[in-house]
């Protein structure tokens, strides 16, 4: 993990920040809106088949990503 150090202003002590990579934010953040669909489901917002459709939605870019990879690593080529 790389460490990066920034500091807003000159007062405080430089903190370091760990970078995060993009594969893990979009990551985080799809985790985060399939828990926020979870929870209008249990409040009786959303229907079973809506919040699977949302779900679905959701991670298709997962295993589009995972199969792309997986035929990266199977092609000599790539």
């Amino acid at each position: 993990m790389k460490i990066i150090t920034e500091s807003k202003d000159n007062n405080t002590a430089n903190i370091p920040m760990p970078e995060i990579s993009e594969e893990s934010r979009q990551a985080f953040i799809r985790a985060m809106k399939i828990g926020y669909y979870k929870a209008f489901h249990k409040q009786g917002l959303l229907t079973d088949s809506q919040l699977e459709r949302l779900i679905d939605m959701n991670t298709v870019k997962t295993d589009n990503i995972a199969a792309d990879n997986d035929d990266d690593n199977n092609n000599p080529a790539a």
